[in-house]
């Protein structure tokens, strides 16, 4: 018996169609730019250490795993806040005006959208012979040679990075106010320069002199994650280099950044990244990848 199917209509919410540029940067702590402004979009990744970056007329720092979007014609900067600062950026157009809600400031990147940034990475390396670390590169010259498949590959891991980055930001009716932004800034800055100690919800209520409800509210308004993922998150990454150099044992890694229990510690990395701590360093060997 014949069925008559009827199918189901795909629409793109989101499409790339040019991708400008890609880069990998390995900054110095002199590194200069004078910044820029063109008519595409640009994402920074925060791959290692820390970034002071600039859009229009706002300055923002982000750490390791942070990212910032810039909307076209948006004037940009970005300084290396201190040395072993490694970012990833990548220019890109098409369809993206949903983008604009996630736009403007620092963004928190998980486990799937780093994968997809890595694998982008990976295939740039097989599609593009311009090299990644070039400051002023206005041409993505494709190799004679490219898999046919790469090309499309980054276009599709790109365009579900940006999906990943619109499901997982939330929002709220009303704006977070000025004052509002800068005790979420603060509680940033406060949770890295302690990412070493153990903290609660407590400890972070009295330091700031707010109810934990309350600085959660502002926080996730600003960041799209309660306080505690954030500072999870952050001796995740502060973890990696240690682990991937091979310098430290899990043990002392655990202890530098606050854990009770190297077991603990391990738990929570594989929760976050997905992969124990010795097979992340077995990772990075192969591709030369900080996730």
């Amino acid at each position: 018996m014949n069925q008559n199917y009827i199918p189901a209509k795909l629409k793109n919410f989101i499409s790339v169609d040019q991708l400008y540029s890609l880069h990998y940067f390995a900054y110095l702590k002199n590194f200069s730019f004078e910044g820029e402004s063109h008519d595409f979009w640009e994402l920074i990744f925060c791959d290692s250490g820390k970034v002071r970056i600039l859009d229009q007329d706002k300055e923002f720092i982000l750490s390791q795993g942070q990212a910032f979007l810039h909307c076209p014609n948006h004037f940009h900067n970005v300084q290396p806040d201190k040395t072993e600062t490694n970012v990833i950026v990548t220019g890109f157009d098409g369809n993206l005006e949903p983008l604009r809600k996630s736009a403007g400031r620092p963004l928190i990147l998980d486990q799937t959208a780093k994968q997809f940034l890595r694998i982008i990475l990976s295939e740039s390396r097989k599609a593009f012979s311009s090299p990644l670390n070039r400051v002023y590169q206005y041409e993505l010259k494709l190799r004679s040679d490219a898999p046919p498949s790469s090309v499309q590959l980054i276009r599709n891991c790109l365009e579900n990075l940006l999906l990943t980055i619109c499901n997982s930001v939330e929002y709220t009716e009303i704006l977070p106010s000025k004052a509002h932004n800068t005790v979420a800034q603060q509680l940033i800055s406060f949770l890295q320069d302690n990412v070493d100690k153990q903290l609660t919800m407590q400890t972070i209520s009295y330091r700031f002199g707010y109810s934990p409800a309350w600085l959660q509210h502002i926080f996730r308004a600003e960041t799209g994650c309660s306080i505690m993922q954030f500072f999870i998150a952050l001796k995740i990454d502060k973890a990696k280099k240690p682990i991937s150099d091979s310098d430290y044992s899990i043990a002392n890694i655990a202890d530098m950044l606050g854990y009770d229990t190297p077991q603990y510690f391990s738990k929570q990395f594989r929760q976050i990244t997905n992969m124990t701590p010795s097979a992340y360093a077995d990772s990075v060997k192969e591709t030369g990848i900080l996730e």
